[in-house]
């Protein structure tokens, strides 16, 4: 596993490279000659603060990683969780009344909670004991197991719908996972998959990172996957695409994402860059 080595100036001139791709199109010469001006600035003065600040975050198991988060997942601020969350539980309100859902990666029970509340039976798995526990305490009507996404111990054909949430970016092949969750889902059953976007994690770069139980800030390895990886995974497993959904970043998300005052080349660089992806699937056999 990888560390994650990050500079602030680095990451800045990356920033500033990038918005000035999406403006150099544009009639808007001053908005360019600003960006040039900004990194000319950000070139000569990366050896002085605040540019040179510079951290490593070591990579760690998902088990590990999570275990450090559980306590402060829920906190606000996240805006991959923000984005995910409100398209899914758009899907999610489609259900049919009394539905049996499984929640897998169910974590904190964020969407099991929102399940619950619907008049849903909902089953959470999860790997992560610390996650967990947290989610039987904030959801008690629900049941919840300790299990592997890959190795789901349930019967063939008990639920007639499944959610999984920003999970699937942590392994490298999706597809047993995808076989799995297909297979414990009735036909005509449906499937709402959310991930970070191929985008953010591979050319952005975006990862999760956490701050360990030693203080530390460690990080929780994720793999870009493909549009084409996914409908791969999803024809070997049986299952139809009704939709695909790629939640993007408004205007004041991306200035919300500013460091050392670029709000505008924030701006300008990821304003509409989709964050997330959110598959809505029906299992057809």
């Amino acid at each position: 596993m990888k560390t994650l080595s990050y500079r602030l100036g680095h990451h800045l001139l990356g920033i500033e490279g990038l918005a000035l791709l999406r403006v150099g199109s544009s009639v808007d010469e001053a908005a360019r000659q600003r960006r040039v001006d900004e990194i000319r600035t950000l070139v000569d003065r990366l050896e002085e603060p605040p540019y040179s600040a510079s951290r490593e975050a070591p990579a760690v198991h998902t088990e590990a990683g999570y275990a450090a988060w559980a306590s402060s997942y829920d906190a606000p601020g996240n805006v991959t969780v923000a984005l995910e969350q409100e398209t899914v539980h758009e899907l999610l309100s489609e259900l049919p009344a009394r539905s049996s859902v499984l929640d897998a990666g169910c974590g904190t029970g964020r969407h099991t909670g929102f399940l619950v509340e619907n008049g849903h039976d909902v089953v959470g798995i999860d790997s992560s004991p610390e996650m967990l526990a947290i989610a039987k305490a904030k959801v008690p009507a629900a049941a919840f197991e300790l299990a592997d996404l890959e190795r789901i111990p349930l019967a063939d054909d008990c639920f007639d719908a499944a959610v999984c949430g920003l999970v699937l970016s942590h392994a490298r092949d999706i597809q047993p996972a995808i076989a799995e969750l297909a297979r414990v889902v009735r036909r005509g059953g449906r499937l709402v998959i959310s991930n970070p976007h191929p985008f953010a994690t591979g050319l952005l770069g975006w990862r999760a990172t956490v701050t360990d139980d030693a203080g530390r800030l460690v990080v929780i390895p994720e793999h870009a996957h493909t549009h084409a990886e996914y409908v791969a995974a999803f024809t070997q497993a049986g299952l139809q695409v009704a939709a695909c959904h790629e939640p993007a970043l408004t205007r004041k998300q991306a200035r919300d994402q500013a460091k050392a005052g670029l709000e505008e080349a924030f701006e300008l660089a990821l304003t509409g860059i989709p964050v997330v992806i959110v598959w809505d699937l029906v299992v057809s056999g």
